[in-house]
């Protein structure tokens, strides 16, 4: 039996006396650590870190964030998350977000690395109100891929469910293995294959949104770039890039579209802005 750390994220964010986005509540523990918080364009951003070496065998991580009404949450990390090698057992993370009606959160995570050997199971459950706005990406490397290791890890298995407005609008499974269709397919695109998806909600985003138009002008010989509405004021964007610089690249272009067309300015990610007491 493997055993391994037990981590949780615990996070509130709701609005001061001044109306200024805050953490009005936040519990953590290891592998999970929380640097200062900080506000840039009324957007809270937290960096949250993993101290560690990155997620080994046994190790199960717990997050819960909601973001309240009229607050803003831009959630993300200083580096690539790394999943190294497990001879037995797994890593978990399982992650639940619930935007208010009014709230906005921003999940902006650097890529996954699964190195060889790895194994890692994910399981996401978002719930956005009617009124509420989210930006969630995930991005995903082959391993590692400098020291010649590209699709060399065990499995990841993702789960992920999206409800807006009550309505189940993402409902989304997969099992990558090296010798699996999945991976296969990836690399007949690119060999190096990194993947990105970005889940977008927002009534402020519609078919007529100029961002889609642009999206699929991106789409090209370093990045293969699709969107599709899922309803209810739900999009997705999926992309595959050829190599890590491609993809940094490409994500952040679709993130600066999805900002402008939901009327948002972009937070700076480093600090800069008024510091949170």
């Amino acid at each position: 039996m493997s055993r391994g750390l037990s981590g949780h994220l615990d996070l509130v964010c709701d609005l001061d006396a001044a109306g200024r986005s805050r953490l009005g509540h936040q519990s953590f523990r290891a592998p999970i650590h929380l640097s200062k918080p900080h506000l840039d364009e009324c957007v809270l951003v937290v960096n949250v870190v993993n101290p560690t070496a990155g997620l080994l065998a046994g190790d199960r991580i717990v997050c819960d964030v909601a973001v309240e009404s009229g607050a803003a949450l831009s959630l993300t990390t200083p580096s690539a998350s790394r999943a190294h090698r497990m001879d037995a057992g797994f890593a978990g993370i399982t992650q639940e977000f619930r935007v208010a009606d009014g709230g906005f959160l921003d999940s902006w995570p650097e890529m996954l690395i699964p190195q060889k050997g790895s194994r890692l199971r994910q399981s996401t459950r978002i719930s956005v109100e009617e009124g509420g706005e989210l930006l969630f990406f995930e991005s995903i490397a082959p391993g590692r891929v400098a020291s010649g290791e590209v699709f060399e890890f065990t499995e990841i298995e993702w789960r992920t469910d999206i409800f807006s407005a009550s309505t189940h609008i993402v409902r989304e499974r997969y099992r990558l293995t090296p010798q699996g269709e999945a991976v296969r397919s990836l690399r007949r695109i690119f060999d190096h294959a990194y993947h990105a998806t970005c889940f977008a909600v927002s009534p402020r985003l519609s078919a007529a949104s100029p961002c889609w138009a642009n999206l699929h002008a991106m789409h090209g010989q370093d990045a293969w770039i699709g969107s599709t509405a899922l309803g209810h004021g739900g999009w997705a964007v999926k992309l595959i890039a050829n190599g890590s610089i491609a993809m940094r690249r490409t994500l952040a272009a679709v993130r600066r579209e999805l900002y402008g067309s939901a009327g948002r300015r972009e937070p700076s990610l480093r600090r800069g802005g008024y510091q949170v007491p």
